[in-house]
């Protein structure tokens, strides 16, 4: 399975990479990222086509463990957590405890209710569960909802289709990676910028 590491510049340029793909049939009236980790995505995407930024939550129950286990995860070198995290994903244990808990601010739905067209970005789509239910809950507003990722994997496809990806059945750790060496700036930016929007 191939690995990738991005840094904030290096995720942003992926994400102006998957921006141009996205304009060749596209154009989003508003941008939202699934918070927080596809925050830099959806920043460079809004900025790419000239449009508001809004998030959405979507948490799972397992969210929990991961920040329990994150300063472990910081100790342990590279080509474990990279080994580590190939087991996770071909383990479907995100399929266990699929329902996550959808919100949306109201002033964040007052943007969305003044759009049609919508692009609903995430870093990676694992399973499709995220993005599905995500999709779910938009729907009720009958918008023209468009996907979005970094990389997307190919178990992700019996759950939904993503419309544009720039990788598949790709390992990303990026800035909003609890390991990355980024990490830190990454929340500081979504703190200050990405939830200010």
């Amino acid at each position: 399975m191939n690995y990738i590491e991005l840094s904030e510049e290096s995720t942003r340029t992926e994400s102006r990479a998957l921006a141009r793909k996205i304009a060749e049939n596209f154009k989003p009236e508003i941008v939202i990222f699934v918070a927080k980790g596809s925050y830099y995505i959806g920043d460079e995407i809004a900025k790419y086509f000239n449009v508001p930024l809004i998030e959405i939550k979507a948490e799972r129950q397992s969210g929990k463990i991961k920040k329990i286990i994150a300063p472990i995860l910081k100790l342990i070198p590279s080509f474990i957590k990279k080994q580590l995290r190939e087991i996770e994903v071909k383990s479907n244990v995100h399929k266990v405890k699929s329902e996550r808990k959808i919100s949306l601010e109201k002033d964040n739905l007052e943007k969305l209710m003044k759009c049609k067209n919508i692009l609903l970005v995430d870093d990676s789509i694992d399973t499709g569960n995220t993005i599905k239910q995500i999709v779910n809950f938009l729907d009720k507003y009958k918008l023209n909802i468009k996907t979005a990722g970094l990389n997307v994997f190919t178990m992700s496809e019996e759950i939904i289709k993503i419309d544009y990806y720039n990788y598949k059945d790709t390992l990303l750790n990026g800035p909003w990676s609890n390991d990355s060496k980024y990490y830190k700036k990454f929340i500081k930016d979504y703190l200050e910028k990405g939830q200010n929007k």
